[in-house]
């Protein structure tokens, strides 16, 4: 995408400073490596935010589309980052029902995705998004495993899952990718590798 604003003078350390709680150093370094070894890559990130766009540069002239469900964050995203694609989209669940929908498959694919990205061979997916931090949010059961059906039907695909020191991501991180395929954990940031066909 062209017309990216400058990163600031920092990189990733100004945006651990500038964005308290949201990731460490080393999980930002983690992604970052990964998306920028595979660049220029098909990269899908669910969530937008501050971090939006180290991703855009970290992945130049690769495909970048962000997957998102709150109104005034895209318009601050499509704001500050002209014609970045994002997808808007939503979800009905609450983090409370986490253990019931667990095995629940038929509830837990995110429906309102476009063709586009259902059909999409993706390099890098990374999980960042609803909010689970809270009984009220949506939590991250649907998106988890929304990307594990993306990811199996990609070539290879690396998955990054955030905030799985927390039990909804974590529990459904290990469900629907499998601790056999995760490559490494750093601070709440896991990194899984697939290469289909999977079981």
């Amino acid at each position: 995408m062209d017309g990216l604003p400058p990163l600031p003078a920092g990189g990733l350390q100004t945006l651990v400073d500038s964005n308290p709680g949201q990731g460490t150093l080393a999980e930002y370094a983690l992604l970052d490596r990964a998306i920028r070894s595979a660049a220029p890559c098909k990269l899908l990130v669910f969530g937008v935010g501050k971090d939006s766009a180290y991703w855009l540069a970290a992945n130049a002239d690769g495909q970048t589309v962000f997957v998102e469900h709150e109104p005034a964050w895209i318009a601050m995203t499509r704001e500050l980052l002209p014609g970045v694609d994002v997808v808007q989209v939503s979800y009905d669940t609450r983090r409370t029902q986490w253990k019931a929908l667990l095995e629940r498959r038929d509830l837990l694919f995110m429906e309102d995705l476009p063709d586009r990205i259902l059909a999409e061979d993706w390099d890098v997916i990374f999980v960042d998004s609803p909010q689970g931090g809270s009984r009220k949010r949506p939590g991250r059961m649907k998106s988890v495993y929304t990307a594990s059906v993306l990811a199996r039907r990609s070539t290879d695909v690396h998955v990054f899952v955030h905030d799985c020191d927390r039990p909804v991501e974590a529990a459904y991180s290990d469900r629907y990718f499998g601790p056999e395929r995760l490559v490494e954990q750093v601070d709440g940031m896991r990194h899984y590798r697939l290469r289909p066909p999977l079981g």
